[in-house]
């Protein structure tokens, strides 16, 4: 039976392994902009107001699914996509803003 120092030590292996596997995009809770802080809370206009136009946008309308009691597909309707790439400066990571319908969901680093 191993011992607790090895368990310990097992786990520790296993955390390193799975770290390592992270996908390339890395979840961030928040995106600095000068002095201010902004997160998946801020709205686009206030986003645009404390970090100001992003480098790149792209811009697409996808359909949206649900699936019914029998097991199909059936369409529900579309939502407008925007992704807002933002390069602090030359030595950070680039950061994506994810908005949906007009609401911010989700602020990634790319690496």
């Amino acid at each position: 039976m191993p011992t607790s120092d090895r368990l310990d030590a097992m786990r520790l292996n296993l955390l390193i392994v799975l770290t390592l596997g992270l996908p390339t995009l890395a979840l961030a809770d928040y995106m600095r902009c000068g002095n201010s802080l902004v997160n998946e809370e801020t709205s686009p206009p206030e986003l645009l107001k404390k970090c100001g136009e992003p480098q790149r946008r792209e811009s697409a309308t996808e359909d949206v699914f649900a699936v019914n009691a029998a097991g199909f597909r059936y369409k529900t309707g579309i939502q407008q996509i925007e992704r807002w790439y933002y390069q602090r400066d030359a030595g950070s990571l680039p950061m994506v803003v994810t908005i949906i319908d007009g609401k911010t969901k989700s602020i990634l680093r790319v690496e």
